[in-house]
């Protein structure tokens, strides 16, 4: 079974045997908004959803199809700052309890999608208090396995990383990865790929790079060949992944880390050599336009007095931020002239990740 989304259920229920039931002062509203919805107009489509709801409040009162026609108009309200929606979405909680047997469940992906809503407005502390009360909800409930209780430690695991926590973010994301592990609900969702983001975060930030960097790595092979390279979450984890690469590599752990699965995945799944040493590398400037944190991966050549030569950013995130600054950098880098004993091979296809790290008036990381 795949995770509901509770709009096309308003929809088969008010389209079939419950018009008999439903008083014409709602359904007129809620046709107007299917009819907006098939035209593509989606602020009509808000606007006659809302209707909906409030006359089910009015003609109805505290019903499942006033529940499900507040869901209906807080889901179609998406990614937008509107207090009418976050009280669609506490409505529809509260009358949750209208679904009998099924009320528990549905309580419970309903809390989750209100502090998704928080998530998507940067209401940072509701959506951690909406994700605890849901987790606590669904222990009293006996739903401690669900994969909504994953979601509700995800999303707390994504409040500790804002915060800088890194403590928190890794003891969170573990919860939440257990959970995913143990739920047997069918329910699907992406969340265990952002779990294990956040899990590098968390362990990146408490220097346990080995486990950092198999966690950034979990997060790749989850979305290889279902995202393109520069989507944001896959640029974001190939970023953190190299980055502990190279922090391994420097530490001599990395020969340890590959025998504990840690892949030569691209760019760096052909031979390289890594001997040539750097007399002066300038550090690039932080472009004023960076909004976070990010890298880019270059591999570049260098001529016979070391100077890099024919360099091409391979991939950079967030896209079209660095890029710039990453190749002027390189213009000034300088590593060792050229031996008797080098071949033209030894100087090519050189590799380097440059990270950006962009940071809050508190000292935190903006991931």
């Amino acid at each position: 079974m795949k995770k509901l989304f509770l709009s096309f259920g308003v929809a088969l229920a008010l389209s079939g045997f419950a018009q008999a039931k439903t008083p014409p002062e709602v359904l007129k509203p809620y046709k107007a908004y299917r009819v907006a919805l098939k035209a593509g107009d989606a602020e009509l489509a808000r606007k006659h959803a809302y209707s909906a709801w409030q006359k089910a409040e009015e003609f109805i009162g505290a019903s499942q199809t006033t529940g499900d026609l507040a869901q209906n108009f807080a889901d179609i309200t998406h990614k937008q700052k509107d207090k009418r929606r976050e009280e669609a979405y506490r409505r529809s909680v509260e009358l949750s309890s209208y679904y009998g047997a099924d009320a528990s469940n549905i309580s419970l992906q309903r809390q989750i999608q209100l502090a998704e809503y928080h998530r998507q407005i940067n209401q940072a502390d509701k959506m951690l208090n909406v994700a605890k009360n849901a987790v606590t909800f669904a222990t009293e409930n006996g739903l401690e396995s669900s994969t909504f209780v994953g979601e509700a430690y995800t999303l707390q695991a994504d409040y500790y990383a804002r915060k800088g926590n890194h403590e928190k973010t890794r003891e969170t994301a573990a919860a939440a990865l257990a959970t995913f592990e143990t739920a047997n609900d069918g329910i699907v969702t992406a969340q265990p790929i952002l779990a294990s983001l956040y899990s590098g975060f968390g362990n990146e930030g408490q220097n346990n790079t080995m486990e950092a960097a198999l966690d950034y790595q979990k997060v790749m092979e989850s979305i290889d060949g279902k995202l393109d390279r520069d989507h944001p979450l896959a640029a974001q984890a190939l970023g953190r992944w190299s980055h502990m690469r190279s922090r391994l590599h420097s530490e001599g752990t990395l020969e340890e880390a590959e025998q504990k699965g840690l892949c030569k995945c691209w760019p760096y799944d052909k031979p390289r050599n890594e001997s040539l040493k750097p007399i002066e590398r300038i550090a690039p400037k932080m472009p004023r336009k960076a909004y976070r944190s990010g890298y880019s991966i270059v591999e570049f050549d260098l001529d016979d007095t070391g100077k890099v030569i024919n360099p091409e950013v391979l991939t950079s995130w967030p896209e079209d931020i660095f890029e710039k600054s990453t190749l002027r950098a390189l213009e000034k880098w300088q590593y060792t002239a050229r031996t008797a004993e080098e071949s033209d091979s030894d100087r090519q296809d050189l590799l380097v990740t440059l990270r950006y790290k962009l940071k809050d008036s508190s000292g935190n990381l903006i991931h």
